[in-house]
C-alpha cells in the first residue's frame, strides 16, 4: 500500500441538526453562551515607524469616549485597508468591542448591499423585497442589542447616510465607533467625522529599504542604486507601487535595462480616472514585466470580477483553465499546479492579496490593479465588463454585437429575453450570481459560438432547450444552482470538457451524457437529490480526468447503487482527481484498493458502513 494515505475512513455518524426558531422580525442570533470571536485577517506586514504612529493614533481615538466617527484618508495604495486590518487583529485579542463588522464598499456600491453585508455579520435576515427604510429599522434594532460595536466602512467613494443604512449614531449608542477609509477628502468631510487621520506613506529611507527587500541586494551596486533610487522616488512612497516595482526588477543586473525601465516609467502616457498619472505608469510597467502572455492574461481576467471579489485560489485557477490560459500538456492536476505557480507570481507582485474569510484563505485583487486591468481590457472592443453594477436587466441587444467576452456576474438580472441580433463571436458569457428565474427557450440560438458559460449561483429551475444548440461549448458551470432540476439533452455538446453540476437539484443526469466523448471533468458533489445514473454512462466517459461525487445522493441510497457506481469508476483509466462519498466500506474494499493503486493524484474517499451512518 502506498505511503500517501488517501482514504479517509469514517465511522462516525453525520448528524443533521434540524432546529428551527421563529422570530417575528426574522432575527437569528448565535447562542449567547458561545460568543463569536472577532475574525483575524491575513494582513500584510506594515513597514517602518510611519505606520506605527498611525496605528497608535487610530487606537487612541478608538478608546476615546469623545470620538464616534473616525476617517482614515490617503491616496489609493497608501495602505489604509492594511492599516485597519492590523487594527482589527489587535482588537480581536481584546474585549473593547463586542462586535466588529467590516464592510468593503465598492465604487458602485448600493445601500441594500451595505445593509446585507452588515446583516450577514449580525446573523440577521433582511428580506430583499422590503424597502430600504424598513431594512434600516431592523438593523438599528439589531445593533442596539450589541453593547459596543465597531463598524469599518472600507474604501468609501461617496458619502453615505448612516441613518439610511441603519447604523445608530454615536450620540445614541455610546461606546460604539465607526471608521471610514477613503481616498477622497470630500468624503471624509461630509461624513460628519469627529477625527481625521491622514496616511502619507513611507519615509524616504523606509521606501528605499522596502524596494531593496523586493528587488534584491544587486540593486545596491553603485550604478544600479543611483537609478533605483530615482525609480523609488516616482512611487510617491506608496508601498503597493514599491513592492510591485521591486518584484518587477528583481535580480536584474543589466544597467541598460534599468535605465530603459526608468525611461518607460517617466515618458509613457497613461491615465485612469481617479489615479495619479505616475501611479498608472508604474502599475502598467509592472504589468508589462510579467514573464509571459499567459500570466498577463490571467492577471487581466481578474478584472472580469466585481470590485473586492474574494477568490478561492483553486476557483480562480479553474476560471483560467476554462478560458484555456493554462493549456500545458498533461492532466488537470498538472494544470492546477501550473495555475498555482501563476498565482504565486501575482501574489509576489502584490497584484493579488491574501484575505481571510471565515478562517479560510482567499485572494483579492487590489483596487489599483483592478482599475488597471479594466482599463487595459476596455481598450479591446470585444470585451464588455459590467460585473457587480446592480443591473436589473441585461444590456440591450445592440451592445452584444461584435463582442467576444461578456461579464454580467453578480447583478440583479432575473430574466433573459431573446436577443434580436445573431452574435456568433461571443465565446465567454459570465452570468453567475444573478437571481435568474427565466431564460427564453431560444435565447442561446443567437449565441452559437459560446465556449464558456457560467450560470452558477442563480435561481434558475430549468435551462432552456436552446442550450442543446451550443455545439462549441467547452465549459459549463452550474454549481450551486440550488433550484435547478431540469437540463436539456447534452447529446450535441461533443466538445464539452468541463461540466459542474455541484449543488443542483437534479434527479437524473441530462440525456446524452454518454456522447460527451471529450469530457474531462464532472462535478456531482452535493447533488442531494440525484437518484439515477443510467448504466454505462460513467464508464463511457473514457477521457474523464476528474470526478467529484462528495455527498452525492446516488452513492448513499443503497449498497447496490454504490457498488454499480464504483464498478464504473474502475473503468476510468485517465482519472487523476476523485472525491467520493459512498456506503458499504467492506463491500467495496477491493475497488477502493484498486483505485488507490491507479494514477490518482488527489483523492478523498469517505466510506460509511450503511445509509444510516451517512444520514
Amino acid at each position: 500500500m502506498r505511503s500517501k494515505s488517501i482514504i479517509q475512513l469514517t465511522a462516525e455518524v453525520d448528524q443533521l441538526l434540524k432546529t428551527s426558531s421563529i422570530f417575528s422580525n426574522g432575527l437569528v442570533i448565535s447562542d449567547e453562551g458561545f460568543p463569536e470571536k472577532p475574525q483575524l485577517l491575513a494582513a500584510p506586514p506594515l513597514i517602518g515607524n510611519s505606520y506605527q504612529s498611525i496605528l497608535d493614533e487610530i487606537w487612541k481615538n478608538l478608546i476615546s469616549p469623545m470620538v464616534g466617527i473616525i476617517s482614515i484618508h490617503g491616496t489609493a495604495g497608501v495602505g489604509k485597508t492594511t492599516t485597519m486590518m492590523h487594527i482589527n487583529n489587535r482588537l480581536a485579542t481584546t474585549e473593547i468591542f463586542d462586535k466588529i463588522i467590516w464592510v468593503t464598499l465598492s465604487k458602485n456600491f448600493s445601500l441594500k448591499k451595505v445593509q446585507d453585508d452588515i446583516a450577514m455579520q449580525l446573523k440577521l435576515y433582511l428580506p430583499t423585497y422590503e424597502e430600504e427604510k424598513s431594512r434600516a429599522a431592523r438593523l438599528v434594532e439589531s445593533l442596539k442589542k450589541v453593547e459596543k460595536f465597531l463598524i469599518i466602512l472600507d474604501d468609501m467613494w461617496e458619502p453615505i447616510s448612516l441613518q439610511n443604512v441603519g447604523i445608530p449614531l454615536h450620540r445614541n449608542h455610546k461606546g460604539s465607533k465607526i471608521v471610514v477609509t477613503t481616498r477622497f477628502w470630500n468624503v471624509s468631510r461630509r461624513m460628519e467625522t469627529d477625527k481625521y487621520i491622514i496616511i502619507h506613506g513611507l519615509s524616504e529611507n523606509e521606501a528605499w529599504n522596502l524596494f531593496v527587500s523586493k528587488a534584491g541586494d544587486r540593486v545596491l551596486s553603485p550604478d544600479i542604486e543611483f537609478i533605483g533610487r530615482k525609480m523609488v522616488q516616482e512611487c510617491d512612497n506608496l508601498p503597493i507601487l514599491i513592492i510591485s516595482l521591486g518584484h518587477a526588477m528583481r535580480d536584474e543586473v543589466n544597467i541598460e535595462v534599468w535605465y530603459k525601465a526608468f525611461e518607460e516609467i517617466i515618458f509613457s502616457v497613461a491615465s485612469i480616472q481617479g489615479l495619479e498619472e505616475i501611479n498608472v505608469r508604474i502599475l502598467g510597467f509592472s504589468f508589462s514585466r510579467l514573464k509571459n502572455y499567459k500570466v498577463r492574461d490571467c492577471f487581466l481576467y481578474c478584472g472580469f470580477f466585481p470590485e473586492d471579489y474574494l477568490f478561492q485560489p483553486e476557483e480562480l485557477i479553474r476560471y483560467w483553465m476554462a478560458e484555456d490560459f493554462i493549456s500545458e500538456d498533461g492532466d488537470m492536476f498538472i494544470q492546477i499546479e501550473k495555475g498555482a505557480e501563476i498565482l504565486t507570481e501575482l501574489k509576489n507582485r502584490n497584484m493579488l492579496e491574501m484575505f481571510t474569510k471565515r478562517g479560510d484563505g482567499w485572494l483579492k485583487m487590489h483596487d489599483l490593479f483592478r482599475e488597471l486591468a479594466i482599463d487595459i481590457v476596455r481598450k479591446e472592443p470585444e470585451f464588455l465588463i459590467k460585473a457587480g453594477q446592480g443591473l436589473k436587466e441585461a444590456p440591450y441587444f445592440w451592445e452584444w454585437d461584435n463582442l467576444k467576452n461578456i461579464s454580467l456576474m453578480r447583478n440583479q438580472i432575473d430574466i433573459l429575453e431573446d436577443l434580436e441580433f445573431y452574435c456568433p463571436n461571443i465565446s465567454t458569457l459570465l452570468l453567475q450570481d444573478n437571481p435568474l428565474s427565466y431564460v427564453s427557450p431560444s435565447f442561446f440560438t443567437s449565441l452559437p459560438g459560446i465556449q464558456f458559460l457560467d450560470m452558477s449561483y442563480s435561481g434558475i429551475e430549468e435551462l432552456p432547450s436552446s442550450l442543446s444548440t451550443l455545439v462549441n461549448l467547452r465549459v459549463l458551470f452550474l454549481q450551486n444552482c440550488n433550484s435547478l432540476e431540469k437540463i436539456p439533452s447534452v447529446e450535441n455538446l461533443k466538445k464539452l470538457q468541463v461540466l459542474n453540476l455541484r449543488g443542483t437539484s437534479i434527479k437524473d443526469l441530462p440525456k446524452g451524457m454518454e456522447e460527451l466523448v471529450n469530457l474531462r471533468s464532472l462535478d456531482l458533489s452535493e447533488t442531494t437529490k440525484l437518484e439515477n445514473i443510467q448504466e454505462g454512462v460513467i464508464s463511457s466517459l473514457s477521457r474523464l480526468e476528474e470526478l467529484q461525487m462528495q455527498r452525492c445522493h446516488l452513492c448513499t441510497i443503497s449498497l447496490s447503487t454504490a457498488a454499480n457506481c464504483l464498478k464504473e469508476i474502475r473503468c476510468l483509466k485517465n482519472l487523476a482527481i476523485l472525491t467520493l462519498s459512498a456506503v458499504g466500506f467492506e463491500d467495496h474494499l477491493d475497488t477502493i484498493m484498486y483505485l488507490q493503486e491507479q494514477n490518482l493524484k488527489r483523492y478523498s474517499i469517505n466510506m460509511y458502513g450503511s445509509t444510516k451512518d451517512f444520514i
